[in-house]
């Protein structure tokens, strides 16, 4: 019996790592859908609904160039020069949290690698996705702890500024348990489980 207890609490982490998200996403408008775009159109805006969007605009698109990865829209940050978008969210010191968000290079640069590349930031945490040749859509995640402070999320291109950039979509962040939390939980009621069928089987 202790051999099968043993086994159960060694397999809650694999658990624990295939568990959801158990909050919504504190992303405002993080695939882009609240503006209307007719299919095969691209628009260029000043403001978008949950963002602050930097001084050289944002591009919105509805299959055109490309097709998007959630919904019908999708994002580029280069507009007709390198440009950025930011959203403030409030975190819970110590709460874990989860932020996921997809990208794909562009297809039809002549500067390849050089014109493509996605600067995020979050919490003192921060990276850059998508400075490759790959068109395809791939999606990024990472966890860490809330500081209990309005952090701004923020997204900057950094490629060449020429037009050409990497997209964005379905932009989340999702509080999630704590990691060992999970796991101990995970392996426990496994390991409940064993217990009550080894005593229905006796």
């Amino acid at each position: 019996m202790k051999k099968i207890i043993s086994l159960a609490l060694a397999l809650a982490p694999v658990l624990a790592a295939a568990g959801p998200s158990l909050s919504p996403n504190l992303v405002q408008n993080g695939s882009f859908e609240a503006n209307s775009l007719t299919a095969g159109q691209w628009t260029t805006y000043k403001s978008l609904s949950g963002w602050t969007v930097g001084a050289n605009q944002i591009e919105l698109r509805n299959n055109s160039a490309g097709s998007a990865f959630d919904g019908k829209n999708f994002a580029e940050l280069d507009v007709y020069s390198n440009s950025s978008i930011s959203q403030a969210i409030a975190t819970i010191a110590g709460q874990w949290y989860e932020l996921s968000f997809s990208f794909a290079n562009r297809a039809d640069s002549n500067k390849g690698a050089a014109s493509n590349g996605i600067e995020w930031s979050f919490a003192g945490h921060n990276g850059v996705v998508g400075n490759s040749t790959v068109t395809k859509w791939d999606t990024f995640s990472t966890r860490f702890q809330g500081t209990g402070k309005i952090e701004t999320l923020s997204f900057a291109a950094r490629g060449v500024s020429d037009g050409y950039g990497t997209s964005l979509d379905k932009v989340a962040l999702n509080a999630v348990p704590e990691p060992s939390s999970l796991a101990l939980l995970a392996g426990g009621l496994l390991a409940m489980g064993l217990i009550k069928r080894r005593k229905n089987q006796g």
